[in-house]
């Protein structure tokens, strides 16, 4: 096999360390390491796998924070060769490309043509293969939803190796089940029956009556099936940017300022896949419907930050970031009103940071972008596990939400950081134990902030999903019975239960 699909395969005792990690942390083992270079080759592989009941985990480029990626023993595939980017089709505004093309080389392709791919994972290095299969989403989530509702086409290989080709709309679910043909197989694919929340969410299968089956199979996390080939809908590039950073005198402001900050006007969401289409009554400005990104940093966040962002001023009890759309056109205008609402709120114009040219742009997404990385890097010298909640509640109760996760955590002496997609209701609340003592306690912080999660109406997983870490969690918000009723899909595709074994649920 290896000779004549030219896959490289390693054995244990070659594969390097790198392979058996991801971002969290958390380390695991395999005995065999292969490289496909194309879906043909991948599906024969995994036939041959299957057949002889080999455990197999699918990894990308590893970015991951729940352990997802990590293989508990048997066969890794890496999809790190599958990384053709196909021509762009501007007429169709989409672009075809293989799983292990990273996130960031496909953003400058399609720079170069003046578009992008709107979901924006805080990790530029991950694979697409990786943001399909967990669903990411990012900061620019609040205008433009996760990457679910982008992918128009796909190219699946199942647990036995047997290929699909998926169009949107191809199948849908009816009366409780997805039917179609492999090959001239029929498959009726049971449909998981679950209430999902109203938040931001990426918590376990995705189900809504009549939804579309690349939906479901779209953050289901590898466990369900592989994506060798997606085509995805991509937008023009903004012609302008603004892009702020204003930083306040205390937690409360910077809330207020969100909160005013949110369409308020919304009264209702429509959603195809994970989009948002928002139906507006009384808008008070129009340039609130070009807020793709809203943001909140607290103090500590910005006392990481600080040393290599000197922008940042000392004494800031928080911060807010928000990204706003414009034209050449209207740019002036929104930058004028955007001022006008910081003065409003009591805000000196003279700290805030709001550059009106690209480079300074740029700079604020590193900045935006580098709190994640810190709190990353320091969980890896303590050699513990990353301890960061994935959060999000309704909006009517988030403040109050935020208020009593901080307090949780000051009241047990762990030193944290605290920082997300608050237009989202999305809170990272990163714990930074000292110790195994402390992360022991950070651990049971971390469960009554998910079971209150829960209970307010929101999940334990807005965008980075569950994995091996989170299995407990997913319990909290689900049941039993909805564990059952994922399992049942599972079971119907991967009866051996093969495929990315342990990610989700046992």
């Amino acid at each position: 096999m290896s000779t004549e699909d030219q896959i490289i395969h390693k054995i244990k005792g070659e594969i390097g360390e790198d392979h058996l990690h991801d971002a969290s942390n958390y380390r695991g083992e395999c005995d065999d390491l292969y490289y496909p270079p194309d879906t043909e080759s991948f599906a024969r592989l995994l036939s041959a796998l299957y057949a002889d009941g080999k455990k197999i985990t699918i990894a990308g480029a590893r970015t991951g924070l729940t352990g997802g990626c990590v293989p508990e023993g048997g066969a890794l595939i890496s999809t790190g060769r599958m990384n053709r980017i196909g021509p762009f089709d501007r007429e169709r505004e989409t672009v075809n490309c293989g799983p292990g093309v990273l996130l960031a080389d496909m953003q400058e392709h399609l720079r170069q043509h003046g578009y992008f791919f709107p979901a924006d994972p805080t990790e530029t290095l991950c694979t697409i293969g990786g943001v399909v299969a967990n669903n990411s989403s990012g900061a620019r989530s609040y205008k433009y939803g996760s990457a679910r509702g982008f992918v128009t086409t796909a190219e699946v290989v199942f647990a036995d190796g047997a290929r699909l080709r998926l169009q949107r709309c191809d199948v849908v679910e009816q009366g409780g089940y997805f039917s179609f043909e492999v090959d001239g197989k029929p498959f009726t694919l049971p449909a998981p029956m679950l209430k999902m929340p109203s938040t931001k969410n990426a918590a376990g299968y995705y189900f809504k009556p009549g939804c579309d089956l690349l939906d479901l199979l779209i953050g289901s996390e590898g466990t369900l099936c592989v994506f060798t080939e997606v085509t995805l809908k991509v937008l023009p590039l903004p012609e302008r940017l603004l892009s702020c950073v204003a930083f306040f005198e205390s937690v409360e402001g910077a809330l207020g300022f969100v909160s005013k900050s949110r369409r308020h006007e919304v009264t209702k969401s429509q959603r195809h896949g994970d989009t948002e289409t928002r139906s507006h009554e009384d808008t008070e400005t129009r340039s609130l419907e070009a807020v793709r990104a809203l943001e909140f940093f607290d103090g500590n966040s910005l006392g990481f930050l600080r040393d290599d962002f000197p922008k940042v001023p000392e004494g800031s009890a928080a911060a807010v970031w928000f990204e706003v759309e414009a034209t050449n056109e209207n740019f002036d205008e929104v930058v004028t009103e955007w001022a006008g609402r910081l003065e409003a709120v009591g805000v000196p114009l003279d700290e805030v940071w709001m550059p009106v040219d690209p480079a300074g742009v740029e700079e604020i997404r590193k900045f935006r972008h580098a709190v994640s990385w810190k709190v990353s890097e320091y969980i890896k010298q303590k050699g513990l596990r990353k301890l960061g909640t994935d959060t999000a509640v309704p909006i009517e109760v988030f403040d109050d939400y935020y208020r009593w996760a901080i307090a949780m955590v000051r009241e047990a002496g762990i030193k944290y950081v605290a920082y997300g997609h608050f237009g989202d209701c999305h809170l990272h609340l990163n714990m930074l134990p000292k110790d195994n003592a402390e992360y022991a306690t950070g651990k049971d912080i971390y469960l009554g902030l998910c079971r209150k999660a829960v209970e307010l109406g929101g999940t334990v997983s807005a965008e980075h999903g569950i994995g091996k870490l989170k299995k407990e969690y997913l319990k909290l918000m689900y049941g039993e019975e909805g564990i059952e009723e994922m399992r049942k899909v599972k079971r119907y595709l991967d009866p051996k239960n093969l495929l990315n074994t342990g990610n989700l649920f046992d």
